[in-house]
């Protein structure tokens, strides 16, 4: 192991370059790894450009997975539980609750930066799994993940509670 933490950085696998250094806009994100081994929360590059068959994300990959029936429920909290998201918000800061595609009422979330252009919303507040459970008990609804996108998906709030409540 090094004795310095550092980066470990994804790359998009359709953009790899033979040499050199690939652009910002080609590296999905992030992992901090301490010198011990143990890494971070992934950090998703803002500045990512995927192309359309490129998940964002690592739990942008699990809902894609879980959308073909590869993933198994219980693996996709395991994931759901360590993700970021940006929550989306009205001018005031309060979360924006919209229905989702099967009419429930929902909190907008998105597991990276590239989600948010699909959303029409003031600002967007970063939060880890813990926080969005949270606004979710304080909202009495459910998440919408990734709204508008092919592996888009509305997540109970007490499946997320239940995830967070997994991670040490």
């Amino acid at each position: 192991m090094s004795a310095e933490p550092q980066w470990v950085f994804l790359i998009d696998p359709s953009r790899q370059q033979r040499s050199g250094q690939p652009p910002r806009s080609a590296v999905v994100g992030g992992w901090y790894v301490e010198p011990d081994g143990t890494t971070g929360r992934f950090h998703a590059n803002p500045d990512y450009e995927p192309g359309p068959d490129s998940p964002t994300d690592p739990l942008d990959a699990a809902l894609r997975l879980a959308a073909r029936g590869e993933l198994q429920a219980e693996q996709l909290l395991a994931v759901l539980g360590e993700a970021a998201f940006g929550i989306a918000v009205d001018d005031a800061g309060a979360p924006v609750v919209a229905p989702a595609p099967d009419g429930v009422p929902t909190v907008l979330v998105t597991s990276a930066p590239a989600h948010r252009a699909r959303v029409q919303v003031a600002a967007w507040r970063d939060a880890t799994a813990a926080e969005l459970s949270q606004v979710l008990s304080a909202e009495g609804v459910d998440a919408l993940i990734n709204p508008g996108s092919t592996a888009s998906m509305r997540i109970l709030a007490e499946a997320l509670r239940r995830a967070t409540a997994q991670v040490p």
